[in-house]
């Protein structure tokens, strides 16, 4: 009986580890254009760096891409730091710019990206 018992609890064990797999896979974010959309920031005094960095799967799908890096102010809310627009390549978008951090806080960076008609939106984040 005790035999039974440790290996259904095995069996229930090994079950829920592939389910949590499978949960896993299903939340990471899988775009139909996109292969890769990568945001960063980081920030050094009083210097935020932003970069973008885009793969489309299809080498000749347009990509258009517009940043802002935002500040999280005492409402709860992100408010406008700074933003770089009209940013545009074929199959591959690589961008970095560098925007002001003049006081302490919590910045991201918010990147609204189409990638052959497919509209994709990602964050970076970072406190200073």
């Amino acid at each position: 009986m005790r035999k039974k018992t440790l290996l259904l609890a095995l069996v229930m064990i090994f079950t829920l580890a592939l389910s949590s797999v499978a949960v896993a896979a299903e939340i990471m974010p899988l775009w139909d254009n996109a292969s890769k959309c990568r945001p960063s920031l980081s920030i050094s005094g009083s210097k935020a760096y932003c970069s973008l960095e885009v793969d489309a799967k299809n080498g000749s799908d347009t990509i258009t891409a517009t940043v802002t890096l935002q500040k999280l102010n005492a409402n709860g809310k992100y408010g406008y730091v700074d933003s770089w627009s009209g940013l545009r390549g074929t199959g591959y978008l690589s961008f970095s710019g560098t925007g002001t951090a003049s006081t302490s806080g919590s910045y991201r960076i918010k990147c609204d990206v189409n990638v052959g008609g497919e509209s994709i939106t990602v964050y970076a984040y970072a406190t200073k």
